[in-house]
């Protein structure tokens, strides 16, 4: 499904060790460039549509509200409510790498959307060309579902032409982690009991069974 960036498709990528699957994408509404106004809501629509086909449960936007103004796609949450898909806006500039704003929005959320893709289900990652933000974030949510570091890399990379293609943008795929399967116990958060405590209670019991 993907092409080289002309046009509205959904770049899929795999999530190995999840089940999920990820669509990296440019704006919906917006593959073909500026449409004009009276064509601008038809083709929305039409993408939005087309998201909703492939079966997506959440579609991540990472363009800002003056942004989405812009493109003159202010109707883009209304159509995912009418298609059932999860809108999740979560802006960060474009050029640069997140900044303190989007991490601490993204910590909040990214554990939902691996929740997702770890029962199965498919997220949608936008920005406005579908290769430098969108092609960042899938690979740290990549990362976060389980896949290594050089793994979500070659995965964007082979999916989405012309994404990730900076050292920097690299080296923070790289800084990321995996957040962890949904029930699993993180083991520096699980703390042992009190060993001199459970060797007293271990004592008393025996006291309690020879008395």
């Amino acid at each position: 499904m993907n092409r080289d960036g002309s046009g509205f498709a959904l770049a899929i990528v795999g999530t190995g060790r999840a089940r999920g699957q990820i669509a990296i994408t440019c704006c919906p509404g917006r593959g073909g460039g500026m449409p004009m106004p009276n064509q601008a809501a038809r083709l929305l629509e039409r993408d939005v549509a087309t998201i909703a086909r492939w079966g997506a449960e959440a579609l991540v936007t990472l363009l800002d509200d003056l942004e989405l103004a812009r493109l003159r796609v202010k109707a883009l949450p209304s159509l995912l409510e009418a298609n059932r898909i999860a809108w999740h806006q979560v802006p960060f500039h474009p050029y640069n790498t997140p900044d303190p704003a989007f991490e601490h929005a993204w910590r909040a959320l990214a554990p939902h959307l691996v929740a997702i893709l770890w029962r199965g289900g498919r997220i949608a990652v936008h920005c406005r060309d579908g290769k430098t933000r969108a092609g960042l974030v899938a690979a740290r949510l990549l990362v976060e579902a389980g896949c290594s570091t050089h793994d979500a890399v070659n995965r964007v990379r082979a999916a989405r032409q012309g994404s990730l293609d900076g050292p920097k943008q690299q080296e923070y795929v790289r800084a990321q982690s995996f957040l962890g399967r949904p029930g699993e116990v993180d083991r520096e958060d699980f703390v042992e009991p009190d060993a001199e405590l459970a060797a007293v209670e271990r004592a008393a019991r025996r006291i309690s069974v020879g008395g």
